[in-house]
C-alpha cells in the first residue's frame, strides 16, 4: 500500500491500483515493445498477489495504518511476491514470466537484508521462481506467437519495460512536489501542483497523458487492526488524476 499526504488527509492506494497506472503508462509509451498486449497485460497486473492483503490489510504499529510496502515486513513480503505469477499464469504465460521476472530483479537490485531466516526465504524464493521462469520460458520458445519474443535479449528488454512503468508509477502516486529523479526520467510539478507533472525525456507517444487511481482517504490512526479494517470501510474513495506533459 502507498500513503499520499493531501489537504484531506493520507490516501491509502493499493499496491494493484499503483499497478493499474503502471499499465496505463505502458499503453502510452512510444517505443514499441513485443507482445505488445501481454506486456501491458504483465505491468497493469504485477502486483496481482497483493489483491488479498490489500481487502483486509495489516496494521503498522509505528504509523496506526497500513504498513506501506517498503515497511512490511521481508518475511511476509517474500510470501506475498511467491504467489504473484502463479495467479497471473491462468491468464497469459508471457505475463506470468515477466511478473516472476520483475520480482527476482527487485530482490536483486534491491537486496531485503535481515536475519537467517530472511536469507533462507530469499534463497528459496529465488529457486522456486527460477525453476518456474526456466519452464515458462522453454514453453514459449516452442510457440510460434512468442518464440521471437522469448529470447534472452527480447524478456530481458520487456523486463526492464516493467520495472521502469512500475518506478515512474510509484514516483507519481506518492505525489511529485519537487523536481524528483525516477528511472531515469525528472519528474517536476507544475507551479507546484503534484497532479500536473512534466517528464524528461518525454517517453509517450502523444503530448498528453492522462493517469488516474483510486485510493481512500483517512484522517486519522488506528488503535488496532480491527479499528483499521472498520475505518477503511468506511472511509471515503478519492480519484487521483495526473497529467503528465513534455518538459
Amino acid at each position: 500500500m502507498l500513503h499520499r499526504k493531501s489537504p484531506d488527509g493520507t490516501i491509502l492506494i493499493g499496491q494493484p491500483a499503483h499497478a493499474w497506472v503502471s499499465g496505463q503508462l505502458a499503453r502510452a509509451w512510444v517505443e514499441p515493445f513485443e507482445p505488445r498486449d501481454e506486456v501491458c497485460l504483465a505491468a497493469e497486473q504485477h502486483d496481482i498477489a497483493w489483491i488479498g492483503w490489500e481487502r483486509s490489510p495489516e496494521r503498522d504499529p509505528e504509523t496506526g495504518l497500513p504498513y506501506t510496502f517498503s515497511a512490511l515486513p521481508r518475511l511476509r513480503r517474500l510470501e506475498l511476491w511467491s504467489g504473484a505469477a502463479a495467479q497471473l499464469l491462468p491468464q497469459s504465460r508471457y505475463a506470468a514470466l515477466l511478473v516472476s521476472l520483475h520480482g527476482t530483479l527487485l530482490v536483486e537490485r534491491f537486496p531485503p537484508g535481515g536475519d537467517e531466516d530472511v536469507r533462507r526465504a530469499l534463497a528459496d524464493y529465488l529457486e522456486r521462481e527460477r525453476n518456474f521462469q526456466a519452464r515458462v520460458t522453454e514453453s514459449l520458445r516452442g510457440d510460434p506467437r512468442y518464440g521471437a519474443h522469448s529470447t534472452v535479449e527480447a524478456v530481458e528488454r520487456n523486463r526492464e519495460l516493467i520495472f521502469t512503468w512500475d518506478g515512474l508509477s510509484l514516483a507519481l502516486l506518492h505525489g511529485v512536489v519537487e523536481e524528483r529523479t525516477a528511472v531515469g526520467h525528472t519528474l517536476r510539478p507544475v507551479d507546484g501542483d503534484p497532479t500536473r507533472v512534466t517528464v524528461d525525456p518525454w517517453p509517450f507517444r502523444v503530448d498528453d497523458v492522462a493517469l488516474v487511481c483510486e485510493g481512500r482517504v483517512v484522517r486519522e490512526t488506528f488503535a488496532d487492526e480491527r479499528e483499521l479494517r472498520r475505518g477503511l470501510a468506511k472511509a471515503p474513495w478519492a480519484t487521483i488524476e495526473t497529467r503528465l506533459a513534455p518538459a
